[in-house]
């Protein structure tokens, strides 16, 4: 037979009870009431008996458990749904469909989807699963929040559902509560009666009379981890206070022998061990025997699965105090645990205890090993474990004994756009260079990739600089550092937009010749196509789609079967794009065809970026239903600080919004957005928000707003030529342009926008507008068809088009002014309008002038 993964030992099942419990026969029946609706969720404080409880019930019950004990390291999609779909699978571990999704190397890209098709897999079986998420308290990630009622929704009938938390029930989860009053159970259901108290003090062997029964509970309001100090100590009197620390303390602690005493404080400084930590920690070789009479006599102690134990979290803290006051050698065992953790391949946790040791000298090894040698499952899962290892800070001198500590800061801060402490630490590591190369060649290429997105300075002063990096550089990594981390995109899909936007190659070109002697080596074999891709992606901006189609088809022929995927996307995004804007239906729809086979061949970890891209296009068709499908994917959370990593989806999210006439939460996002692209240097962002702000400020009749904010976009985009970005909003923004058109060809304008320019962006907005509905209501309405234009008629207005006056359209045609305004006034009368403008944009509606060229950058 095949030998089975290793996580079909018994981790699953859950810890073992004491061997004395209270019966609690009452709560019990309670407990009976609420599981027949399939759906518990246990809401106490910690100590008040929630997991030993659900343990006697399910001792009781007889129905097969799979119990998941949950840390601040499952707070991760991809670790939470891991182990939950681990769960499930030891519940059928002969099932081979199964253990395929599990061992999916895609799983911790997408691990909703993958936990569904899961359960799709499960073979129907008549008896009765429990499941049992405790401490779900530690979960906080959105993600995992919203995503949980779909996984909730497709569990089997067979299966009751237990979720134990010192939380109040998130209101997603609502709906599967058939009885508040039953089906959540609160610290009061949990108390222990003074019968209770009695009745287990009783078999501990201290027999209470009346008055001393309901001492103990006065003294601790029923709570369960109070009554069991005081059962332990077997002392009724002489403990009082409110507080665990206190009972256990003067009850049970004092009592214990100094050994114990020593071993548990030792072994309190791990979330949970086995006997070989135990053992490295404490120096007892008993280890498995102390850890196996502590988890029978109490329910401090428990057994989480196999060999690995876990204290209660209250006692933990209690012994964590009690370690801080001993004057043991802390630092030697956070020491020893960050060794265990190495030896194990668990380098994030090495990296953590090594950290929590002091020794901040000794950081390069574990620092190295977390980088370069650990799993990456993608920039979004990087995040949120980095999110929770920043959680504490480090002090200040940390950084100082450590210099490559300041190379993880600034990746932290860049991820998460916090632009301030990144600038902070980008600095820092210049300044400390020498040092940080002495920790390895790839702390230095590293650093290069974060002066490389270093928002405040050009690329231009970039590429000069380089000589910073080439003093202490030794060599390349030989496949590209910058492709071995995560992903070199960051998931965004356009690669001119990407690590950093890179616009400002559009106006000088000849920086790419300068990267390719310096930075371009850190991408290794992709810059051979990345280096056409974002010209070819500029050709696109200028709405020069023949060309840019030209450009980006040759991209797509220089990518190979061993190129990273990361690029490969941005090419194929970019090749739908263009198809797509010229109107070739069919082709568009194969080359998404393409990519979405490609992604989920490849690159699942790009699945939400991809459905934000299917989205967008058709929420510019004006389809509401998927702005609602959207806001319900389990990764659309709300914000108030925008991760650059996950931009892209914060656009269609804010497009979502207004396409469902919730302006208030689009401005939410657009405001971030806006300030996002300002505060980190991506022009394209920012104006990308600007535009669909101007749209919004529009149908709220803020005029004014609308046309600053308007004027104030074009101005940042008009250097580089740029029109896609503003002319993708169709009519919603044409009334706009119309007005800044007409301010920019008065003689008082004296601004930087030129007729020509803002001339091109609003044909190519109208031209949009006639084959795309857009997401916003009140754009422009149609009208009927006028009758035919003479030929000289249609020449003027063509040539208004193209923004000549009248004065400029006599010297090129020879006719004179007053016949030129006579064509036009014909035209005008029937066009059905009063002005060139209207002229122009009513007569490329009803295709009797041509589509609008691309605007040339030259005559800015």
């Amino acid at each position: 037979m095949t030998e089975k993964p290793v996580f079909l030992s018994d981790k699953f099942t859950p810890a073992r009870l004491p061997e004395v419990c209270a019966p609690r026969k009452s709560l019990m029946a309670r407990f009976d009431e609420a599981a027949a609706d399939g759906f518990v969720f246990v809401s106490a404080q910690g100590g008040s008996g929630k997991t030993v409880t659900t343990l006697l019930w399910l001792e009781k019950s007889g129905n097969t458990p799979v119990w998941i004990g949950l840390d601040s390291y499952d707070n991760s999609p991809s670790v939470f749904y891991k182990l939950l779909a681990t769960g499930l699978y030891s519940l059928q571990p002969d099932n081979e469909n199964l253990e395929r999704i599990l061992t999916d190397p895609s799983f911790s890209a997408t691990p909703v989807e993958h936990t569904v098709a899961l359960l799709s897999e499960m073979h129907p079986k008549p008896d009765r699963h429990v499941i049992v998420l405790d401490d779900f308290h530690r979960i906080t990630n959105g993600e995992i929040i919203k995503s949980l009622p779909i996984i909730l929704r497709r569990l089997p009938h067979t299966f009751t559902f237990f979720i134990l938390s010192r939380g109040k029930i998130p209101k997603g989860l609502l709906p599967f509560i058939k009885d508040q009053k039953k089906d959540i159970i609160h610290r009061e259901a949990l108390r222990f009666t003074e019968a209770e108290i009695k009745c287990y003090m009783n078999t501990l062997g201290h027999f209470l009379t009346p008055d001393e029964a309901k001492f103990v509970y006065m003294a601790t309001d029923g709570w369960a981890i109070g009554v069991n100090a005081i059962g332990l100590s077997g002392k009724v009197t002489g403990g009082g206070g409110d507080g665990f620390a206190r009972f256990f303390e003067n009850l049970a602690w004092n009592a214990w022998d100094a050994e114990l005493q020593k071993f548990c404080m030792r072994t309190s400084i791990a979330d949970a061990f086995d006997t070989e930590l135990a053992y490295a920690l404490s120096g007892r070789s008993d280890a498995h025997a102390v850890m196996e009479d502590l988890s029978k006599s109490n329910s401090f102690l428990s057994r989480l699965h196999g060999d690995t134990y876990r204290y209660h979290h209250l006692f933990q803290e209690f012994l964590q105090k009690q370690l801080a006051a001993s004057g043991e050698d802390m630092e030697s065992l956070y020491k020893t645990a960050a060794q265990y953790y190495k030896d194990h391949e668990d380098y994030s946790r090495a990296l953590r205890f090594w950290l929590m040791s002091g020794d901040y000298k000794g950081t390069d090894n574990f620092l190295f090993l977390f980088l370069f040698r650990g799993h990456k499952n993608g920039v979004a899962d990087y995040a949120d474990f980095l999110h929770g290892f920043f959680a504490s800070p480090l002090p200040e001198r940390a950084s100082r004994e450590a210099p490559v500590l300041h190379v993880l800061y600034a990746w932290y801060y860049y991820l998460t756009s916090c632009f301030e402490e990144y600038a902070r630490h980008m600095d820092a590591i210049l300044i400390n260079l020498p040092r940080i190369a002495k920790a390895g060649n790839e702390f230095v290429e590293f650093a290069m990739l974060a002066f490389h997105v270093d928002y405040r300075k050009s690329l231009k002063t970039q590429v000069t600089l380089f000589h910073l990096f080439g003093g202490v550089l030794k060599s390349y990594t030989r496949s590209g550092l910058a492709t071995n981390i995560a992903s070199f995109t960051h998931n965004l899909p356009y690669m001119h937009r990407s690590n950093r936007d890179y616009s400002e190659i559009a106006r000088n070109p000849k920086i790419l010749d300068t990267i390719d002697h310096t930075y371009a080596p850190l991408l290794g074999a992709e810059w051979g196509y990345l280096r056409p891709g974002i010209l070819a992606s500029f050709t696109y901006e200028r709405s020069q789609l023949e060309a840019a189609l030209l450009q980006n088809t040759e991209v797509l022929g220089l990518i190979g079967p061993d190129n990273k995927p990361d690029g490969r996307i941005c090419v194929m995004v970019l090749q739908h794009s263009i198809l797509w804007q010229l109107g070739r239906w069919e082709e568009a729809e194969n080359a998404m065809d393409a990519l979405t086979a490609f992604v989920n061949g490849s690159a699942q970890y790009f699945l939400p970026n991809l459905t934000a891209c299917r989205t967008k296009w058709k929420l510019l068709d004006g389809d509401k239903s998927a702005a609602r499908d959207w806001l319900a994917k389990y990764y659309v959370t709300g914000t108030d600080h925008i991760e650059f990593f996950r931009s892209f989806q914060h656009f269609t999210t804010a497009r979502a919004y207004a396409a469902l006439g919730d302006r208030e939460n689009a401005l939410h996002y657009l405001l971030l957005l806006r300030e996002f692209g300002k505060n980190l240097n991506r022009p394209l962002d920012r104006c990308e928000a600007g535009v669909i702000l101007a749209a919004l400020y529009w149908t709220q009749n803020r005029k004014k707003e609308a046309e600053e904010e308007l004027t104030e976009t074009l101005e940042v985009l008009q250097p580089y030529g740029f029109i896609r970005g503003a002319a993708d909003e169709g009519e919603a923004v044409v009334p706009i342009l119309k007005r800044i058109l007409s301010k920019v060809c008065s003689k008082e304008y004296t601004g930087p926008l030129t007729r020509a320019y803002v001339n091109a962006v609003m044909l190519e907005a109208h031209s949009f507008g006639i084959r795309h509905r857009g997401y916003i209501e009140e754009a422009g309405k149609k009208t009927d068809q006028p009758a035919r234009l003479s030929k000289q008629q249609t020449l003027m207005l063509e040539l208004l088009a193209q923004g000549y006056k009248n004065a400029e359209i006599s010297e090129m045609t020879g006719l004179s002014i007053p016949t030129i305004k006579t064509h036009t006034s014909l035209a005008y009368k029937k066009l059905g309008v009063n002005s060139a403008m209207d002229a122009v944009l009513k007569a490329k509606e009803l295709g009797i002038i041509g589509q609008a060229g691309a605007f040339p950058p030259d005559s800015i």
